[in-house]
C-alpha cells in the first residue's frame, strides 16, 4: 500500500514539476535573450539577501505539520500565524539591509531591487496552512496543479515585462507575481480558512527550530558563493554562473523534489517501524539515483551544446558552469534523500550540526579557489563541498537508522559505475568520431542528439550488465521487468 502511495504521489508531483519546469526553463531562455548576464548577476545577489534574511527566522512549519502524527485545528492555525509573522519579519529585514547591501556590493541598483523583493516573503507568509493536509494524506494532485499555475503566472509576467522594457525588473516582478498566485491558489484549492493563534507554538518550535537553523547554514553556504563571485569576478560572470546553475536547479525541482515530498510523508508515516524504514530508504536511493545520476551527468557532458542551443552566443561561460553544476546537483540530490529521512525520523538537530560543518568548510575553500584560480577554482570548490556533504549525509542516515555506510554506497554502486562508463564513451566519441563538428544550430542539435542517444544506450547496457554480473539482485531492473511483464500479460 505504501509503495503504491509513494509511486502515485511521485507520479503526480513529477507530472506537475515537469510542466512547471518546462515553463520555468522557457522563461529563463526568453529572459536570457532579452536581458544581459549582469542582470542575472544582480538578481542573484538580491536573492541571496532574501535567502539570508529568510533563514534568520526560518521555521519550516509545513514540514513540521507533515511530520506530526496527529494535527488539529490549533496546529494549522499556529502554522499559519508563524508563517505570517515570519514573512513580515523577513520583509522588514530585507528593507533594512537593502541600503547596506548596495554599499557593500558597490551597486546602487540593489537598494531598490532588494526593497521591492521584500514583498515576496510578505505574500508567501499568507499562504493557506491547511493546504499541507493534502501532503499529510499523500494526495499530491493539488500541489502539482499549484506548481503549474504558479509557473504560468511567473512566465507570463516575466515575458510581458521583459518584452516591454528589456529591464531586469522583469525578474523580481515575475517572482512576486508567482508568490501572489501561489497564495491565492492555496485558498481556492483548499477553501478552509486558518485563524490567528499560537496555541501549538511549542510543538512546532522543537522540530522546526533545528530545521530552520540547518536552512540558515545552507543559506550562508549558497549566498557566500554569490557574494564572493560578485566581488571577485563581477556581476556578468556571476550572471553566467547563476544561469548555468539554474539548469541544475531545474533538475533538482523536476527529479528530486517530487520524490523528496512523497518520501518525507512516507517516512513520517512509518517512523515507528525501523526495519521498514531501512528497506524503503535503500530501495528509494537505489531507484532514485538510477534515474537522477545519468540525467545529471548527461546534462554535464552535453553542456556546450545545451547552452549554445538554448541561450545563444551571450553565455559561453555558462557552459563551463553547467559542466560542473549538473553532476554536483546529483550529489546534493542523493544527499537530500538522506536528509529527508533524518528529518522525518525527528533528527533535524543532527543535520544542523553537519550543515554547519559543510558551510564552515565551503566558505574558505571557495575563497581560496576564487583567489588562486578564478571561476574554475570556484567550481572545483563547489564540487568539493558537494562531495563532502554527501559523505556527511550518509553518515547521518547511518546514525538514525543503523544502516552501514557501505550498504548505502552499495545501493548506488551499479549506477555510479554505469555513469562513469557512459562518461568515458561520450567523451571519447566527442573527441574522435564527432571532432571538428560545426557550430551552426542544426550541427549542434544533431551532435547533441547523437551523443545523448549514445550515452543513454551505454548507460543502460552497463547497468544491465553489472546487474547480471552481481547475480540479478532486486533493484530497478527487476522493477522494470515486472512492469513490462504486466503490460505484456495485459495488453
Amino acid at each position: 500500500m505504501l509503495k503504491s502511495q509513494i509511486l502515485k504521489g511521485t507520479t503526480w508531483l513529477l507530472a506537475g514539476r515537469f510542466i512547471s519546469n518546462g515553463l520555468g526553463l522557457l522563461s529563463t531562455l526568453i529572459a536570457a535573450r532579452l536581458l544581459m548576464p549582469e542582470d542575472f548577476g544582480l538578481m542573484a545577489i538580491a536573492m541571496s539577501v532574501f535567502a539570508i534574511a529568510g533563514s534568520v527566522v526560518e521555521l519550516p512549519v509545513g514540514a513540521a505539520l507533515v511530520q506530526m502524527k496527529n494535527a488539529g485545528k490549533d496546529d494549522f492555525d499556529t502554522a499559519w500565524t508563524i508563517n505570517f509573522l515570519r514573512g513580515a519579519i523577513v520583509a522588514a529585514l530585507m528593507v533594512i539591509v537593502a541600503w547596506p547591501a548596495s554599499l557593500v556590493m558597490g551597486d546602487p541598483r540593489l537598494f531598490g531591487l532588494v526593497a521591492v523583493l521584500a514583498l515576496y516573503p510578505l505574500v508567501l507568509g499568507l499562504r493557506n496552512s491547511w493546504f499541507e493536509q493534502y501532503i499529510r494524506d499523500m494526495d499530491f494532485r493539488r500541489e502539482a496543479l499549484l506548481d503549474v499555475l504558479t509557473k504560468i503566472t511567473s512566465i507570463t509576467v516575466i515575458v510581458w515585462i521583459g518584452l516591454a522594457t528589456h529591464s531586469y525588473w522583469a525578474l523580481p516582478i515575475g517572482l512576486i507575481a508567482s508568490g501572489l498566485a501561489n497564495t491565492a491558489a492555496s485558498y481556492v484549492l483548499r477553501p478552509q480558512l486558518p485563524a490567528f493563534g499560537l496555541k501549538s507554538f511549542r510543538k512546532f518550535f522543537g522540530f522546526s527550530v533545528w530545521v530552520g537553523l540547518g536552512n540558515v547554514a545552507d543559506s550562508v553556504r549558497d549566498a557566500s558563493t554569490n557574494f564572493l563571485l560578485g566581488r571577485f569576478v563581477g556581476n556578468a560572470r556571476l550572471g553566467a554562473f547563476s544561469v548555468g546553475s539554474q539548469f541544475g536547479e531545474r533538475l533538482e525541482t523536476l527529479l528530486y523534489a517530487p520524490m523528496e515530498r512523497t518520501l518525507f510523508a512516507a517516512f513520517s508515516s512509518i517512523q515507528d517501524d525501523a526495519a521498514r524504514v531501512r528497506d524503503v530508504y535503500l530501495k528509494s536511493i537505489h531507484s532514485g539515483f538510477a534515474i537522477i545520476l545519468p540525467v545529471c551527468v548527461g546534462m554535464g557532458l552535453l553542456a556546450p551544446e545545451i547552452i549554445s542551443i538554448t541561450l545563444g552566443p551571450k553565455w559561453p561561460e555558462a557552459a563551463l558552469v553547467l559542466t560542473f553544476a549538473a553532476p554536483i546537483t546529483a550529489l546534493y540530490l542523493l544527499a537530500g534523500l538522506s536528509n529527508s529521512l533524518a528529518n522525518a525520523l525527528g533528527h533535524p538537530r543532527l543535520l544542523f550540526k553537519y550543515k554547519l560543518v559543510s558551510a564552515a568548510v565551503h566558505v574558505p575553500v571557495l575563497a581560496a579557489g576564487l583567489i588562486n584560480y578564478g571561476m574554475i577554482g570556484a567550481l572545483w570548490a563547489c564540487a568539493f563541498t558537494a562531495l563532502g556533504w554527501y559523505l556527511l549525509s550518509i553518515h547521518a542516515a547511518a546514525k538514525v537508522t543503523g544502516l552501514t555506510r557501505g550498504a548505502q554506497i552499495a545501493a548506488v554502486g551499479r549506477t555510479t559505475l554505469s555513469a562513469l562508463v557512459m562518461s568515458g564513451v561520450v567523451v571519447s566519441a566527442r573527441e574522435t568520431l564527432l571532432a571538428g563538428g560545426g557550430s551552426e544550430l542544426m550541427d549542434m542539435i544533431l551532435r547533441a542528439g547523437l551523443l545523448a542517444i549514445l550515452g543513454a544506450l551505454t548507460y543502460t547496457a552497463a547497468h544491465v550488465t553489472l546487474w547480471q554480473l552481481t547475480g540479478r539482485r532486486e533493484g530497478i531492473e527487476t522493477n522494470v521487468l515486472s512492469i513490462l511483464n504486466r503490460r505484456l500479460a495485459n495488453p
